[in-house]
């Protein structure tokens, strides 16, 4: 028979184990809320903006015209970069100060890439004549504003959306009007397979007697957007065509530069996107300064509409006295163009941002000037311009200020030029005028990207 000292010690070392389990249970319990009462608070790291890197890749897209494209580069190496309409490329040899060609791609649009060294500032130009038409070249943008395209039978335009990437891209087409904003179903999602174009005849898919502004946005991908323009006088009257250039975002003050001299219909199409009415003061630049000329008043665009201004009457005896362009002050951010259809052939003048570093421009030949404007403060401008082979031809130092306009004769064999702004922005654009008027707006290049700072989240 069992006694109790014998029943004690045989309960023993359950109650050992019991202690056992509860303390392997309380001490990590314990040891992890030590940590956490003596942890010290990491402070969060800083918001860091993305870091400027130099440009590996470039891709400039140039529209659809029956010519050859001019490729250079101004990152002062040569060799050589990839130019071709869709799958049919070709190598072109680039140089700095000399102008490579692409030749024998009909009129389709055609995508320059360059990598490595020769990306930073790469320069394409395309222009045919007979009469004189102007295509201009530059990188895929995200957004882009096309202001007094036609969908008529006297005014028509054709959109053409590039997608110089292998994945397909997808664009939006916003159509705004006279009378508000054009229902447009077609042009809303419209897919642009991979190394490849769309063209959308606007006086096919929305006929309609109207001036009309065009918002196209990329919604996937990458697409480069061109318009070309069309005027025809019915009947027996003539007939031209040119590219319309885009502008980059509506701004409350426009500097339209490029003129051409002679007679003819000169019309200025002002479009507001926003939502509030906008009132337009319209001045004449000349080279000795800004004014408001007698009989041209200010503009009223209702919300969400296109204003057409007729200013043939008035601009083209201005224009005959030396005028140089026009500068458009708006009480909201807006978009304009001023449309010429002088002596037969029609151009067209956008604006620009204004070129802070040196740019260059693959120009037509024969006669035509370097128009400045939009300066900020007093500065020079150095100018050089170059024949194909990159002899230089003439080299031209102007010295600019605020509030007037300057003119700069060029070479008629120059089909290279370069502009170096010192101590203040410039606007800057070239006029051609021979076989017909034509327009190069110059742009800042591109020479480098931003590289954001990514770093690893929380888990």
């Amino acid at each position: 028979m069992s006694t109790p000292s014998r029943r004690a010690a045989r309960a023993r070392p359950s109650r050992v184990l019991d202690v056992t389990v509860v303390l392997a249970v309380l001490l990590p319990l314990l040891t992890g809320g030590a940590v956490l009462l003596t942890r010290t608070e990491t402070p969060p790291l800083p918001d860091r903006s993305p870091v400027e890197a130099a440009l590996g890749a470039a891709s400039v897209v140039c529209p659809g015209l029956a010519s050859p494209v001019l490729v250079t580069t101004t990152s002062g190496e040569s060799g050589t970069v990839v130019a071709g309409a869709g799958v049919d490329e070709s190598a072109v040899e680039v140089a700095p100060g000399r102008l490579g060609e692409v030749p024998g791609l009909g009129d389709r649009p055609v995508v320059v890439r360059a990598e490595d060294a020769l990306a930073p500032g790469l320069v394409a130009g395309r222009y045919a004549d007979g009469p004189l038409r102007v295509a201009e070249c530059a990188a895929p943008a995200p957004e882009q504003w096309f202001t007094g395209v036609g969908a008529g039978a006297g005014h028509s335009s054709v959109l053409e959306l590039v997608n110089p990437d292998n994945g397909a891209a997808v664009a939006d087409v916003v159509v705004t009007g006279r009378a508000g904003i054009v229902e447009a179903p077609e042009l809303r999602g419209v897919a642009v397979p991979g190394r490849s174009s769309v063209r959308l005849d606007l006086a096919e898919l929305l006929p309609r007697r109207d001036e009309l502004s065009l918002r196209v946005t990329t919604q996937r991908g990458r697409v480069f957007s061109a318009v070309l323009d069309r005027v025809d006088e019915l009947g027996a009257g003539d007939a031209a065509e040119d590219h319309l250039p885009p502008q980059a975002e509506p701004a409350t003050s426009l500097t339209l530069l490029g003129l051409p001299v002679g007679i003819g219909e000169r019309t200025l199409l002002v479009a507001n996107d926003g939502d509030s009415e906008v009132r337009a003061t319209l001045r004449v630049l000349d080279e000795r300064s800004v004014f408001a000329p007698e009989g041209i008043e200010d503009v009223r665009v209702p919300p969400q509409s296109v204003a057409r201004v007729q200013l043939g009457a008035t601009l083209g005896a201005l224009v005959a006295d030396g005028a140089l362009g026009l500068v458009v002050d708006a009480t909201g951010p807006v978009t304009a163009t001023l449309r010429s259809f002088v002596g037969g052939d029609l151009a067209h003048a956008v604006p620009t941002a204004g070129v802070e570093t040196a740019t260059v421009a693959a120009v037509p030949p024969g006669r035509k000037r370097l128009v400045l404007a939009g300066a900020t403060s007093t500065g020079v401008v150095e100018v050089v311009a170059r024949d194909a082979s990159g002899a230089e031809l003439a080299a031209k130092r102007v010295e600019v200020s605020p509030n007037r306009g300057f003119a700069v004769g060029l070479p008629a064999r120059a089909v290279h030029l370069t502009v170096t702004p010192q101590r203040t922005p410039v606007v800057a654009s070239v006029v051609a005028a021979t076989g017909g008027a034509g327009v190069v707006r110059l742009h800042e290049l591109v020479r480098s990207s931003l590289v954001p700072d990514v770093r690893p989240g929380l888990p």
